[in-house]
């Protein structure tokens, strides 16, 4: 027999600050918990109704119901306010029927209450009860008795409740959050409904359903509006990837350039164990038909979301109004900025990729739900997602040339057509001459159709290079911005072992005693100084170079450089030279970087080959899809395996002895990037020394 008339929890007021508004940092994110509860609780509707919110924070209210399973008297006095309750560790799937994998395993989502409002009703009862339970708690109560020298427990504070007759076949939960923290606007409405089309995947069968709906009395959109998403039907492009549990084998998607088609490989699984995906990609007329649809695109398409067990975990992880505060925790928009013109962001592209607690384990979600922990195996995850997009990237590419060459097609077709219209209306005029009068006036249309259409060819190749330009000027400087960061740095800690030198050259000189030191410091600064002018040359280059991208021969500029810009060099090196590029390619390059690489490959490579015998350098290339694939050799003592990973690092040389400042190779990967290339140390040509470099670039053939 219950005889209390209040429940007292014991429980720091200052821990339960810290959950409910420093951990769940976001009131959307803080709703969506509670929804999830209802998700664990075997719920099969839940409703999300608003009252007030917008114009009358004084009587506002949130109220989150369910006809789940309920809660007893007993859970609400032992386990409500307990931090990270192991009943859903212990008991990972709820009641039958419905076995539906728990997905709020901390114990936290109930405290999202505190985030939303100042006070709190729950109503309550499970099936075959007779009476709801009803609690109310208002948190400022404890705020009011809590200072920063002495803790309030809950204990300190009644928290009253009552029993009212219900239905014993009724069942469910009902929380009423009222003076509500803040104001809630339709915007911020459509946000939390637009989420909530996210909450339970569209892909995995829920059984029975889980239907959510959200009400407002203010708006009017939001009149008992079931959630549910329409977006995908859009999508122009889609791609679903599964697994092979009995081989171990993970689908992964690769893109054919000659047919244009995405096609599956299957692989080994990966780290972070098996996955099931699906990417719905929207081109630019897929995106308008979603616009016309939805008339607010920066609210909708968002990205990739990942689900576990049916149920997103990570809900916020994409879309924020403010974009400086998008999350972004896959780094599908970071990516952009390398490539804005043919990578997919998050406004273009809607994913799910399903995962499980039994065959993913290593992916834990992070205590204040909006990322992952940071693990070899979620790292590896994100590292395959983005590789499965990137095939997106590609169709996208693809599908552009496509455009292009078709339209040119077609313009030139209409061109023709338009010169034998006019020359066949010509001739029916010479063999009419009574019709001349007539034709005279649809000969002049059709020649200004003609010139029309031939306006319209050429306005097209110059959109085209204009296009072009300033793609190329883009690439170029966001890698210089990727590099100018680091050499920022290491400008800074030039200067600073300069200062240091020259504070014990004020502090000392003269001094016979630190002679020796004077000297040595002489030739450091000298040395730093030199390293300097070589960096601050390189940032000018950028500065004082055209970065406007043009046509020529790769063959006929390394033939000049290598046998007539070096000729003298090579004969007092005594070294020789082999340049065997077996096509003529025409790249289209900035020929001033490309002049750099190949100038500072050679000039590594004279260091490098001081003191050896028989000296020989080799530039190679040929065609392998369309790239160009370019080595860059010589017989050296050639690379240790500990330099490979930083012979690309500014500032790094293994020539220091013959005046190597570490800049060179740098300057190499600056250029290749720039001109959206890579490089990478290959197996030396000339074992069992020698070092090889190999280089791709994108050509167009001449």
């Amino acid at each position: 027999m219950i005889t209390k008339t209040a429940f007292r929890w014991r429980f720091d007021v200052n821990t339960f600050r810290l959950l409910g508004r420093d951990l769940i940092t976001d009131r959307v994110t803080a709703v969506f918990e509670l929804v999830k509860n209802a998700y664990d609780a075997n719920a099969t509707d839940v409703s999300v109704d608003f009252f007030d919110v917008n114009t009358n924070p004084q009587n506002s209210k949130i109220i989150i119901s369910d006809n789940g399973i309920g809660m007893s008297y007993a859970d609400i006095d032992n386990k409500w306010m307990v931090v990270g309750t192991n009943n859903k560790r212990i008991t990972t799937h709820s009641p039958a029927p419905f076995n539906r994998r728990m997905v709020g395993e901390k114990g936290i989502g109930r405290f999202a209450v505190d985030k939303l409002g100042s006070r709190l009703t729950i109503r309550t009862k499970q099936k075959g009860d007779s009476e709801w339970l009803n609690v109310s708690i208002n948190w400022e109560d404890y705020e009011s008795k809590s200072t920063d020298d002495q803790l309030t427990l809950f204990t300190d504070i009644d928290n009253p409740f009552f029993f009212e007759l219900g239905n014993p076949d009724e069942h469910g939960t009902s929380l009423e959050i009222s003076s509500v923290n803040e104001i809630w606007t339709k915007p911020d409405i459509d946000r939390l409904y637009k989420e909530l089309t996210k909450v339970v995947s569209p892909f995995y069968p829920i059984y029975p359903p889980f239907n959510i709906n959200v009400s407002s009395n203010e708006f009017d959109e939001f009149q008992n509006k079931i959630v549910k998403s329409e977006a995908l039907k859009y999508a122009s492009h889609s791609a679903e990837l599964v697994f092979d549990p009995g081989k171990r084998r993970q689908e992964v998607l690769r893109f054919n350039t000659k047919t244009g088609k995405i096609y599956h490989e299957e692989v080994e699984y990966k780290s972070f164990g098996p996955v099931k995906m699906k990417l719905y990609y929207f081109d630019n007329d897929a995106k308008k038909r979603y616009n016309r649809q939805f008339k607010d695109a920066d609210a909708r398409i968002d990205g990739i979301k990942i689900y576990r067990d049916g149920v997103v975990t990570t809900p916020f992880a994409e879309f924020e109004v403010n974009r400086d505060k998008q999350r972004d925790i896959l780094g599908i928009d970071k990516r952009l900025w390398r490539d804005i013109f043919n990578r997919i962001g998050t406004r273009e592209v809607i994913g799910v990729v399903e995962i499980t607690k039994d065959e993913n384990p290593a992916i834990i979600d992070a205590t204040n739900r909006q990322d992952f922990v940071d693990t070899k195996q979620y790292r590896d995850l994100k590292e395959f997602i983005i590789d499965q997009l990137d095939v997106f990237s590609q169709v996208k590419i693809w599908e552009r040339m496509r455009r292009q060459i078709t339209t040119t097609s077609a313009l030139e077709k209409a061109s023709k057509d338009v010169t034998f219209f006019r020359d066949a209306l010509e001739t029916i005029s010479k063999e009419n001459p009574s019709l001349q009068p007539v034709l005279k006036e649809i000969k002049e249309q059709a020649i200004e159709v003609g010139r029309s259409i031939n306006k319209g060819i050429t306005e097209q190749k110059k959109e085209r290079q204009e296009f072009t330009r300033k793609e190329n000027i883009y690439i170029s400087l966001m890698s210089l911005q990727d590099y100018a960061v680091r050499i920022s740095h290491s400008v800074r800690t030039s200067l600073g072992k300069i200062k240091r030198m020259a504070e014990f050259f004020k502090r000392n000189f003269p001094n016979a005693e630190h002679d020796h030191l004077f000297k040595e410091y002489a030739v450091m600064i000298f040395d730093e100084m030199n390293t300097l002018n070589k960096v601050i040359d390189f940032m000018l280059s950028y500065a004082g170079s055209n970065v406007d991208f043009e046509d020529f021969s790769v063959k006929k500029l390394i033939e000049d450089l290598l046998y007539v810009a070096y000729r003298q060099t090579f004969i007092d090196e005594k070294i020789h030279t082999v340049v065997e590029i077996a096509d003529d390619f025409i790249l289209n390059a900035n020929k001033k970087f490309f002049e750099d690489i190949i100038q500072n490959l050679v000039s590594n490579s004279i260091k490098a080959l001081n003191g050896q015998e028989n000296k020989m350098i080799k530039c190679s290339g040929y065609i392998e899809d369309n790239n160009f694939i370019f080595f860059f050799s010589d017989n050296g003592p050639g690379i240790s395996v500990e330099d490979k990973a930083k012979i690309f690092d500014i500032y790094y040389t293994t020539t220091a002895q013959e005046g190597g400042a570490g800049l060179g190779l740098f300057i190499v990967k600056t250029r290749i990037e720039a001109l959206q290339g890579t490089i990478e140390v290959a197996e030396p040509e000339y074992k069992p020394t020698g070092a090889t470099f190999k280089i791709t670039f994108p050509f167009k053939k001449d």
